[in-house]
């Protein structure tokens, strides 16, 4: 499709780590519980939850608000 084979090599691998991270997600989505998903998105996106309302990032991770709110309550080792 693309003649230059750079440009094509380039383009494909921006493709293969966009799926990449999209696959990352949706196995945390159907593997792990709340509190291990609160867990990745920490270490995927450090900083983040600092920025983005809790409710985004409730819905980010395929939790109700109220279940964040809880899960960031239990959790003794953010300060």
């Amino acid at each position: 499709m693309i003649s230059s084979e750079p440009v094509r090599n380039w383009a494909n691998g921006i493709l293969r780590e966009a799926l990449s991270r999209k696959a990352d997600r949706e196995w945390c989505l159907a593997a792990l519980g709340g509190a291990e998903r609160l867990t990745w998105f920490r270490q995927a996106f450090p900083g983040y939850e600092d920025i983005f309302p809790h409710t985004l990032i409730a819905s980010f991770l395929g939790v109700t608000p109220v279940t964040m709110s809880r899960l960031r309550a239990n959790d003794k080792t953010r300060l």
